[in-house]
This record gives structure tokens, sequence and C-alpha cells, in this order.
């Protein structure tokens, strides 16, 4: 029960990043919004860390650089599908995508044994998250059509990089306290920084990541998207602590699934702020998730 609830408040907050990190990046760049994104989680992390210590050993150290070059690549990968399709199209890819991982390492890698009751509420949670996908398809919450085929790819690509990450963030022992999430943060931001020297020293980076959106957009970023990043980064920090409780509480499998209902709250907070409409499906599939959320309290 308690696992349940942390991995679904960590879902909340980490949808509430993407959609700070998403309007950061519609108003400079894809790189940009992840630096200061990053920036941000980081600096908020070192506050975490230095409040609750724990044990630096070896297994924490490689599961938080593990987990941050995985963390790293999924961000730039979901900024850059962000900026150019539709949030809710882009989250439901990326929270579907990212389910599967846990539950396929969970099940088959950790022998995780789950109950009837826990297999329907992961049913039910992904029905959900399936029926906004379906909603975003016919062109709901704004999406002005459907995506194309780039953005999707890389939303796909961006779910199963955070997929991994969640599983290396399972790696860390339970005496480390908060140091993996902190690790795999501070390792993105020091990775991020040596990109943004290389794209500015090389012209051969810039067109490469110019080609996955990751560059183009308005440079350098203005005051307002800057805070915007760093708020984004501050509910990453949130979401990576709420995260790692869970994962002590309950099985990887199950987190991993309520974790991908983050959508749920970029959503929402799209409808509120940006006047995307939330359709009758929509809200079908935002009820149906919850209830599998419910399912698996229960299970």
């Amino acid at each position: 029960m308690l696992g349940v609830v942390l991995a679904f408040v960590s879902s909340v907050f980490w949808g509430a990043s993407d959609f700070a990190g998403g309007v950061s990046s519609r108003r400079s760049t894809a790189l940009a919004a992840t630096l200061w994104s990053f920036i941000g989680a980081t600096i908020a992390s070192a506050v975490v860390i230095v409040a609750v210590p724990g044990d630096w050993s070896s297994t924490a150290v490689i599961a938080g650089l593990i987990a941050g070059v995985l963390g790293l690549a999924g961000f730039l990968t979901l900024y850059a599908s962000l900026a150019s399709a539709p949030m809710g199209v882009v989250t439901v890819i990326v929270g579907a995508v990212e389910a599967i991982v846990p539950v396929v390492v969970g099940v088959l890698w950790y022998r995780e044994a789950l109950s009837l009751l826990a297999w329907s509420g992961i049913v039910i949670a992904l029905l959900g998250a399936a029926i906004i996908g379906w909603a975003e398809a016919g062109g709901g919450a704004g999406s002005g059509g459907r995506a194309a085929l780039g953005p999707l790819a890389l939303a796909a690509a961006s779910g199963a990089l955070f997929g991994f990450s969640v599983v290396a963030l399972d790696a860390a022992p339970a005496d480390s306290g908060f140091i993996t999430p902190a690790l795999e943060v501070g390792l993105g931001l020091a990775v991020l920084l040596v990109l943004v020297w290389a794209v500015r020293k090389s012209r051969a980076t810039r067109r490469l990541l110019d080609s996955l959106s990751i560059t183009t957009g308005i440079a350098p970023s203005p005051r307002p998207a800057i805070w915007i990043g760093l708020v984004a980064g501050g509910f990453l920090a949130i979401a990576n602590v709420t995260l790692l409780m869970a994962l002590r509480e309950a099985p990887l499998a199950v987190v991993g699934v309520v974790l991908c209902l983050y959508p749920v709250t970029t959503a929402i907070l799209a409808r509120v702020f940006l006047h995307e409409r939330l359709t009758p499906k929509h809200l079908l599939g935002i009820a149906v998730a919850l209830a599998g959320c419910a399912v698996l309290a229960l299970g």
C-alpha cells in the first residue's frame, strides 16, 4: 500500500516536471531546458543528501552513474519530442513504454511474484494510459492533428531509457540513502555541460543535435524559460526521492506501472495552463488509470 502511494506521488511530481520542462523547451531549446532542469535537480538533490546522509558504497555509486547516463539520454529525447509534438501524445507514449521495462525486468529477471489482484491493477492502469493515447490519436488535448513519426520515435526511445533508469535505481542498497538519485542527476549535469561546450566548439555536433531537434529553437534562453527549467528540476528531484522510497516498499514491476501514470498530471496541467482540451476520452482514461492504482494498492 505505502509503496503504491509513494509511486503515485512520484508520478505526480514527474508529470509536473515533464510539463515544466516541455514549456521551457518550447521557449528555448531542448538542450537548454534539460540543462536548467538538471541544474535545479542537482541543487535540490544536494540538499537532500546533506539532510539524509547514506553509505557511499560501490553498488550505490555504480547504480547512480548508470541511471544518470540513461536518464540524461531519456530527458534529451523527451524534451526534443515535447518541443515538436503535443505533450499529451508524447507523455502517453513515454509512460507506456517506460512501464513495460520494469514489469519485464521485475517478473523475468527478479522473479517477482505478483498476485492476481496486482496483475489486474497493472492491466487496468495500462488500459487507462492506452485510452488517453487513443484520445490523443484522435486529435484531443490541442494536438492539432497527428504527430510526425520522428517525435513519436524519440518518445518511445525516451520511455525505454527511463524504464531502464528506474531498474538501475532499484539496484541501490537500502543504506545508501538518496545518494544514487543524486549521482544520477549530478552525472547528467556534468555530461550536459560537456555537451553544451561541444555544441559551441563543433559544427558537426551542432548539426547532429539539430537533426534530432535537441538544439533547435530559441537561443539563448530567455529568463522565464530558465526559471521554468529550474522548477522542472526541483520537481524531478522530489520525484526521484519518492521513487526510491517506493522501490524500497513495493516490487519493481508494480512501482514501474504506477509511475507511468504521470501523463495524467501533465495532461491536467496542460489543460489548466495551456488550455489544451480534455475530451470525455481523456477523462475516462484518467479515471481508469487511477482505478488501476487503487487496485494495485489493494493487491
